[in-house]
């Protein structure tokens, strides 16, 4: 594949924001000093690598990790501190930037020396592109054996015997429902919302309550991937079928977006925009946006994930929030949502002039002596691959309930990645279908669709041809998209997948 077919693809939609998508606001540069940037706003980049006439390199690093951006700042003072001969020259942007910005970058044969995948695109797409180069020769002998096992994946992080890419953090969903304790206090509200009915309930109440200031429910519907992952986690609660967001798997044949489970969620989300209960900024905000207006008391309801403790902790002390699952229809229980999969994160560019540099910085980002791992633990910014640092570190109360009820709520959901070879070059093959589930769910909010058990229908069905399509180009059998030993009530395990043989 040409690099000119591939920017297209990425820029078409091969692309849906995901897991650390709810994150991204604040470009930096120059020893993580944070610059605030709009949010579509053209960044340039420096390309500044050669080495100065004191000997000293600049190490250029690109990601969009805002949810950890205080810790990233400290990092790279004592990173720099015992490596005089090494400046630090980071840029961080959104989601957004970073896909446009880093396909630019390669294609001029100016990308930065470390970076992460962009969400969506597989390993083995970007290792066939040129992107990264593999690790295994610049890494200590032992720095992969301080890992979590579960943080390494073929196709992910590795391709063979050769290692690509570093996990950012162990994968935690990132659809629990934060609120707003004051809010629901003012509004009479004694009971936490645990089913549908009581959810719309409690938002129409704090809706009537906040008289124009304060409403319901708030997100970042203008970032579709945070729509999109709502929407399917209020399926997969109602007992939906339904992979991941970015992931493919077929219910009795075909693609479960027309489910009555998908269509009892987007009833949810209809009732809230008929009784006036969402924020009426939701369209036209991110993930971070809508974080800050929750915290200043605007909703009483998010959903975004586990980022959100730390900012909160630094810019917003005095936030009596807590964290509670994803409602359930009524009368339905053991349900579960999908638990989050394991992402590749950051690799060094295959054309970096300093591969070695480049190495010890990733070696620093996990090293305890740094404090970068421990930092993002302790203020409940993520959960670490390093089992001994979550050992030491979880103390963070906020932190402990999400993820106490992300384990107790969420559910291992099958992967084609572990079920054929295939999988990678089906996912790089595979178009998005559109209008997408995300974008059905902001035409319910704007009021643009009213009939969406019609659209998601239509969903289905473009999907479903798109999916054979895919398969019959890359010579993958449609079949193996269907797990029918799938139990969504329990974890899907390795003994499953052997029975499907």
């Amino acid at each position: 594949m040409k690099l000119k077919k591939f920017e297209a693809m990425l820029l078409t939609g091969i692309m849906m924001t995901s897991v650390l998508s709810g994150c991204g606001a604040m470009p930096s540069t120059g020893n993580g000093e944070a610059n605030a940037a709009p949010e579509n706003e053209n960044v340039s980049i420096s390309t500044e690598e050669e080495k100065t006439e004191d000997g000293q390199i600049t190490l250029r690093v690109v990601d969009w990790s805002d949810g950890s951006a205080e810790q990233r700042e400290e990092f790279h003072k004592k990173f720099e501190e015992t490596h005089p001969n090494i400046k630090i020259e980071y840029t961080m942007l959104t989601v957004d930037q970073f896909k446009n910005t880093i396909v630019t970058m390669i294609k001029s044969g100016e990308g930065p020396d470390l970076f992460p995948i962009p969400v969506g695109l597989t390993l083995n797409t970007a290792v066939d592109e040129g992107w990264f180069q593999p690790i295994n020769n610049y890494v200590t002998d032992d720095f992969r054996d301080k890992f979590d096992p579960a943080s390494f994946a073929e196709g992910v992080t590795d391709i063979g015997e050769d290692w690509y890419t570093v996990t950012e953090q162990m994968p935690i969903i990132q659809c629990l429902f934060f609120y707003n304790k004051d809010i629901l206090d003012q509004a009479g509200i004694t009971d936490i919302p645990r089913t549908y009915s009581e959810f719309r309930d409690a938002c129409k109440k704090v809706t009537e309550m906040g008289n124009g200031n304060v409403y319901g429910l708030i997100d970042g519907g203008k970032q579709m991937n945070r729509m999109d992952v709502m929407a399917r986690s209020l399926a997969a609660a109602a007992g939906g079928k339904i992979a991941a967001t970015q992931k493919v798997l077929t219910d009795n044949g075909a693609a479960p977006y027309d489910s009555e489970a998908m269509s009892q969620a987007l009833g949810l989300i209809k009732g809230l925009v008929d009784d006036g209960s969402i924020h009426p900024d939701t369209n036209n905000i991110s993930a971070p946006e809508a974080r800050e207006l929750f915290a200043q008391g605007q909703a009483a309801f998010l959903c975004q994930g586990m980022w959100c403790v730390s900012q909160w902790d630094v810019n917003y002390p005095d936030l009596n929030y807590g964290v509670m699952a994803v409602p359930v229809p009524d009368g339905v229980s053991n349900t579960y949502v999908q638990a989050g999969e394991l992402s590749p994160w950051m690799g060094i560019y295959k054309q970096s002039k300093h591969p070695k540099e480049a190495a010890e910085y990733l070696m620093a980002l996990y090293d305890e002596e740094y404090g970068y791992q421990q930092s993002n633990v302790e203020s409940g910014s993520f959960v670490s691959c390093i089992p001994e640092i979550n050992e030491k570190y979880m103390t963070n109360e906020h932190m402990k309930q999400y993820y106490t009820i992300a384990e107790e709520t969420s559910k291992t959901v099958p992967t084609l990645i572990k079920r054929s070879e295939l999988a990678n070059a089906f996912y790089s093959e595979v178009k998005d279908v559109q209008p997408s589930l995300g974008a059905i769910v902001q035409g319910i909010i704007s009021q643009s669709i009213v009939d969406y058990d019609s659209a998601l229908k239509t969903l289905a069905d473009d999907t479903t041809t798109e999916w054979k399509r895919a398969c019959e180009a890359v010579g993958l059998d449609y079949s193996l998209l269907e797990f029918s030993n799938w139990d969504a009530t329990k974890d899907y395990t390795d003994a499953d997948y052997e029975a499907l043989k």
